[in-house]
């Protein structure tokens, strides 16, 4: 099923200072073994990425194919390292989810409050908003 993807990231790094990252795009919602799907691609200065949530319970996982890869686990009160492969190099990221909502209903909302710490070189905490509409 097509489906409307809004995602709203807000970034505080360790100084405070902020960043907010708006996504719109088309994507595939689908359901598979109890769980349910979103693809969607998008495209910043012509590098192609495409993008895959996975909700599973009380479980979320953003996968990200392209020039950059990486698989991101979101579960509250968890801490979990992943791999974050860039032309540049390969990073370790530790995220620690502080709060996670998931709604489904007619439309699907995720809320994601969680601490990041990418090796020596970042620390800081991201706040993100995915509204799916149907």
């Amino acid at each position: 099923m097509e489906v409307k993807v809004n995602i709203h990231t807000i970034q505080y790094n360790e100084y405070g200072e902020k960043n907010d990252i708006k996504v719109e795009a088309t994507g595939t919602l689908y359901e598979k073994n109890d769980n349910t799907y979103v693809v969607y691609k998008e495209k910043e200065n012509d590098v192609e990425t495409t993008t895959s949530i996975k909700i599973e319970g009380e479980k979320v996982t953003i996968k990200r194919f392209g020039e950059i890869n990486s698989t991101m686990t979101f579960r509250e009160n968890q801490t979990i390292n992943s791999n974050y492969t860039t032309p540049q190099g390969m990073f370790v990221v530790e995220t620690k989810t502080t709060k996670l909502n998931i709604n489904i209903e007619e439309d699907i909302i995720i809320n994601v409050d969680y601490n990041i710490e990418i090796m020596d070189m970042f620390k800081g905490r991201n706040v993100i908003k995915i509204y799916i509409g149907k």
